[in-house]
């Protein structure tokens, strides 16, 4: 089996894009490790057999399947024959704020298997948007912009609805910038400057609603993303650190121990994951 490397620097879409269609051909025996993007990506299988790892869960895709990550989400694939992938990046400036926040804040993985009529219809709307970005027809933008939110909406439909907790929009946007942001540098003075409210405010708010302090809610989304990255990767400790936004590694470790009553080595050694670059 080929393996790649584990990719696990960042990918941007190119500036001033807010989407890209790719078709993909995967042979089989290929295998791409744990990584994830600073952008949505949707595919869905055309042909072909294969496991793919999304957040830890492991699925058996074939034609049919369908599946959206998130900033924060990463995943694995392994081909186990050849596969052809319909495959849709794009940023939050492609979709709606209430679709965008809807995919920021959810719980559950998005990932399903349509019947065959409505997968003919799926991959329907992919050809159209792979169309329109090739054609550059008289207001292409806005046609592929509303093929993306139907396809994304039969997506979500199909997986099952998760209504999002009923809170004040200013806390949904705070959360929101916390799963977009938290590999950088977030505090919540500033995210209360681009809310234009005080942070004394957003921070009662968000307590109030969330059950949690805002630094709390930073913490939980890091740890998280911190203990898939430990039990999916190679990467050594300090890369997992700065991956999940800390500024150092005793941080990190300090911070983990505290939370989770354990160090990040021995949560990797417990969860069966031995392999640390050195």
């Amino acid at each position: 089996m080929k393996k790649e490397a584990v990719q696990h620097v960042h990918s941007y879409l190119p500036r001033g894009i807010n989407y890209y269609f790719e078709r993909r051909m995967i042979r089989a025996g290929d295998h791409f490790a744990p990584h994830w993007h600073d952008y949505f990506e949707f595919e869905i299988v055309l042909q072909g057999c294969g496991e793919h790892v999304y957040n830890h869960t492991h699925y058996t895709v074939e034609r049919g399947s369908a599946y959206l990550m998130s900033y924060y989400d990463f995943h694995e694939l392994t081909a186990k024959t050849d596969m052809k992938l319909l495959k849709l990046q794009f940023n939050e400036h492609a979709i709606p704020k209430e679709l965008c926040d809807y995919l920021l804040l959810r719980h559950n993985c998005l990932f399903c298997s349509f019947s065959e009529e409505a997968f003919v219809n799926m991959i329907r709307q992919f050809e159209e948007i792979e169309h329109e970005a090739t054609s550059c027809s008289f207001l292409s933008n806005l046609r592929i912009e509303a093929l993306l939110r139907t396809a994304l909406i039969d997506l979500i439909r199909q997986v099952g609805t998760e209504a999002l907790p009923a809170t004040p929009s200013l806390v949904q946007r705070a959360a929101a910038h916390v799963h977009n942001h938290f590999r950088e540098e977030v505090s919540l003075s500033r995210v209360a400057g681009e809310l234009a409210v005080t942070p004394n405010y957003l921070g009662a708010l968000f307590s109030r609603f969330t059950g949690s302090s805002f630094s709390e809610y930073l913490n939980q989304v890091r740890l998280r993303y911190a203990c898939s990255l430990l039990t999916s990767t190679n990467l050594s400790i300090k890369e997992i650190a700065f991956s999940a936004g800390y500024h150092s590694a005793e941080h990190f470790i300090y911070t983990f121990k505290s939370k989770l009553g354990s160090t990040p080595l021995q949560f990797r050694k417990s969860a069966g994951y031995t392999k640390e670059q050195p």
